[in-house]
């Protein structure tokens, strides 16, 4: 088999076992779950190592790139809701905070060793090694990121059944994997574009909501003012993605990941 063809090969075997074991065991968890010894076995067979990985340390810079995006993302929505007085009735507690907290450390860990584990890990890492190009395999992870949200919706969990989503929030989902891939391909390193994965996912799930529920924020409608969810979120997604792919191919040069001092 020719190598160039070991990316698509991993890659479809990953989607069809983590699309089919939540439907046939019940249990949703199992999809992105089930990523961690998929990346495992693939990185024995392919021969990669930490670095190829991404896990590795990257320039503090990176770190502060990774936290705005999904941060400046938010802000942007919030204000824009209130502005028009789409901000609805806010409900934040203790638990709120406790539930923040939790979501933060939790999604932490299984970014990295799942979702940026998978696409901007081995699956981006394959890629680098059998000589794609870095704007190719920028645009081909993402896509494939996207594709494998698609079982979201025919699970029972916050997507389930919410098929007029199906075009926005995979369209956001495939622009947000973008960014992701770029911050993972400036830093090198997973640990960086999982920060911003983790950031993402606790910032806006808390205050916006997941699926087809409202957040503390009370905002609605979420079709146009959710990060995730909303025409706004992508449109400023797409803002993000054409800084991030002018500064990091037309303006800078690539950092070289390293241990901070």
């Amino acid at each position: 088999m020719n190598k160039k063809y070991i990316p698509l090969l991993g890659f479809i075997i990953a989607l069809v076992i983590t699309a089919l074991a939540p439907f046939l065991t019940g249990k949703e968890n199992l999809q992105a779950t089930l990523l961690f010894p998929i990346i495992l076995i693939f990185a024995y067979y392919t021969k990669m190592n930490a670095k190829d990985l991404g896990l590795i340390f990257s320039k503090r810079k990176e770190y502060f790139i990774a936290m705005a995006y999904p941060l400046i993302s938010a802000l942007i929505v919030i204000s824009l809701a209130t502005i028009t007085d789409n901000l609805g009735q806010i409900n934040i507690t203790f638990a709120t905070l406790t539930a923040f907290l939790v979501l933060f450390f939790s999604t932490l860990i299984l970014t990295v060793t799942t979702e940026e584990g998978f696409f901007r890990g081995w699956l981006f890492g394959i890629m680098e090694k059998y000589d794609y190009t870095p704007k190719l395999i920028i645009v081909l992870t993402s896509l494939a990121f996207a594709i494998w949200h698609i079982p979201l919706f025919f699970l029972g969990g916050g997507l389930g059944g919410a098929y007029n989503l199906i075009p926005l929030y995979l369209s956001t989902v495939f622009t947000g994997g973008a960014i992701m891939a770029i911050i993972r391909y400036r830093s090198g390193s997973i640990i960086v574009s999982s920060l911003s994965h983790t950031i993402w996912n606790s910032v806006n799930y808390i205050l916006f909501g997941f699926g087809t529920a409202v957040g503390v924020l009370g905002i609605t409608p979420i079709t146009i003012f959710d990060p995730e969810r909303g025409f706004l979120g992508l449109g400023i997604n797409v803002l993000f993605l054409i800084i991030f792919w002018y500064y990091t191919f037309h303006h800078t040069k690539k950092s070289d990941p390293q241990i901070p001092n």
